[in-house]
């Protein structure tokens, strides 16, 4: 097999419906040929800017927003080396994997973690969190993850963040995966930091943070003790040398600014709220499908999973990673497996950007089927397709 560019013997998959980084739509892929010109070209500095009001609006929000050149794992620890100096408490939520994590950068910069954690399975109950608040009356920042998509679950953010400002408290929000699977802006649920990466529902390419940051955010931090300048995680660095005075700390990724415009214009062409709506059908048909066929949702409850994939417990008599290798080099389709602790455990049914669609979804599942057959699990062939065919019932073409 010969691909695009010359090379032999590249197996790309057929489908890519693993849960980030997505297919990317032609129009994207097309934007990224522009040319890469000197940054402070004007059609560049035109273009940023022009980019930055996409961004705004795809957040649905007034707070400033911050492209930082480099995957969503910087902005989450820029937040964190932004906000934290010795002896801030950090109320922490963990219902996952990457909840888990952020303590790690809490710790780093000299805060103290006090924990609320629960299950991998479920989520944080906003209850759970106004009573941390109470007993930790000196607590000053919350972080907690939007989507957890290793576990395929969702935390109620609004809520949570909600409860925080009623107790003066600033919130960083992982929201990497949950930008385009629900629609939400950061003032509505009182979000300070709110972190988005473009690879996810938004269906854009990797390579880049989205960040929102409120008044509130950039007051607290240029009070901390030695502001963090000068350096690649700064996000004050980007207030005052970008967004007050139009220069960049550093030389931003000319392509990738050109296919996140891309990715913005495609994402408010559709509306925010349409966006949202597809990815809930398809994640709810697929929830469906995988019920039908006698697997075992991993989340404890239906209310609480993941619009952008669908996490499932390994059944009995086979493995994760054999039902990947076997979607995977049987059929070209590619999936995602566990991730940290859940290795193993479950296998991820992705369904972000523009794999959100019912033609992906029901050649997903019906890969998925075929896999368990051949793998010699006893499914009834179609059941599972069937039930998606059913739930699709509500879904609205644009």
């Amino acid at each position: 097999m010969r691909d695009s560019l010359g090379e032999t013997n590249v197996d790309w998959p057929r489908l890519t419906l693993a849960s980030g980084p997505v297919d990317v739509p032609q129009e994207t892929l097309r934007a990224m040929q522009r040319p890469v010109v000197y940054h402070y070209d004007p059609v560049f500095l035109d273009e940023f800017r022009r980019v930055e009001t996409l961004l705004k609006r795809v957040f649905q929000t007034d707070h400033d927003v911050v492209i930082m050149q480099g995957e969503a794992v910087l902005a989450l620890e820029a937040a964190a080396a932004s906000l934290i100096r010795p002896g801030t408490k950090v109320l922490n939520l963990v219902s996952g994997v990457f909840g888990a994590g952020y303590a790690g950068w809490i710790e780093r910069y000299g805060g103290e973690v006090i924990e609320l954690r629960v299950p991998y399975n479920d989520a944080i109950d906003p209850e759970d969190v106004r009573r941390a608040l109470r007993d930790n009356p000196d607590v000053t920042i919350l972080a907690a993850v939007h989507c957890e998509t290793p576990s395929g679950t969702m935390n109620p953010i609004g809520e949570i963040c909600g409860i925080a400002r009623d107790h003066g408290v600033l919130t960083i929000v992982d929201s990497v995966s949950g930008l385009g699977a629900e629609s939400y802006s950061p003032e509505a649920w009182s979000i300070d930091v709110a972190v988005a990466g473009p690879q996810k529902c938004l269906g854009g390419v990797p390579g880049l943070s989205l960040v929102a940051v409120s008044q509130r955010a950039w007051e607290a931090m240029e009070a901390v003790d030695q502001p963090l300048r000068w350096s690649y995680l700064s996000l004050l660095d980007w207030k005052t040398t970008w967004i007050e005075n139009g220069r960049f700390p550093y030389t931003p990724s000319v392509a990738d600014i050109h296919a996140l415009e891309s990715t913005l214009e495609l994402a408010l062409q559709e509306g925010i709220e349409a966006m949202a709506n597809r990815h809930q059908v398809v994640a709810a048909a697929t929830r469906a499908a995988v019920e039908a066929l006698g697997l075992a949702l991993w989340p404890v409850r239906t209310e609480i999973a993941a619009p952008g994939c669908t996490a499932v417990a390994v059944p009995e008599g086979t493995t994760a990673e054999a039902i990947i290798e076997t979607m995977r080099s049987r059929y070209g389709v590619m999936i995602s497996g566990g991730y940290g602790e859940l290795m193993g455990k479950v296998f991820r049914l992705g369904h972000m950007g523009m794999s959100a669609h019912p033609t992906a979804a029901l050649a997903q599942i019906g890969v998925l089927e075929r896999t368990l057959l051949d793998l010699g699990l006893a499914v009834e062939p179609g059941a599972g397709v069937g039930a998606a065919i059913e739930a699709l019932s509500v879904w609205k073409d644009r």
